[in-house]
């Protein structure tokens, strides 16, 4: 029974991450093509309207982040209630400011969760690997998100079965 449950637990996951991929498809889709957005001088960022929770995705881009202050930051009834760190991108890289921004986000009480940014012309397979390598996943972590933000001419059958064992791998 036990490992029915883990097989089951598994898929779960596996079909939350596939989902959670196409939330940040559609928030990037809803940031740049709807209207409802908000922008607050206080978070440097727009923030979509009618929505109880709000997270936001960040990497070395942002460079050092003050993850007290993402925490206690509040705007009318709009708080950061999450945040997805980039970790790896491709086989080899792994973001620079990975690790600290982990750890810190943590220690701030911000739930967070992991990211890799896929390269469509790089084996789904290694890619996997690479994130596997550097993220530990703890009980209370959000599920892991692939990234699929550019297919950089690969053709959708090829994308497709790459994605897939980028799935198979990590699941």
């Amino acid at each position: 029974a036990t490992r029915k449950k883990k097989k089951i637990s598994r898929k779960i996951i596996l079909v939350f991450v596939v989902f959670a991929g196409m939330a940040i498809s559609a928030v990037w889709w809803y940031r740049y093509h709807a209207t409802n957005f908000v922008t607050y001088p206080e978070f440097g960022i727009a923030v979509p309207d009618n929505y109880l929770i709000h997270g936001i995705d960040v990497s070395h881009h942002q460079d050092d982040i003050n993850w007290d202050l993402v925490k206690s930051m509040q705007v009318k009834n709009i708080k950061i209630g999450f945040a997805f760190i980039k970790a790896t991108e491709g086989i080899g890289k792994v973001d620079s400011h990975f690790n600290q921004n982990w750890f810190k986000s943590k220690d701030a009480g911000i739930c967070h969760g992991a990211y890799h940014f896929f390269l469509a012309f790089k084996s789904g397979k290694l890619q996997a690997q690479n994130f596997i390598d550097v993220v530990e996943l703890k009980r209370g972590d959000l599920p892991p998100v692939l990234d699929v933000e550019q297919t950089y001419g690969v053709p959708v059958d090829r994308l497709r079965k790459e994605v897939k064992l980028f799935l198979q791998t990590t699941e």
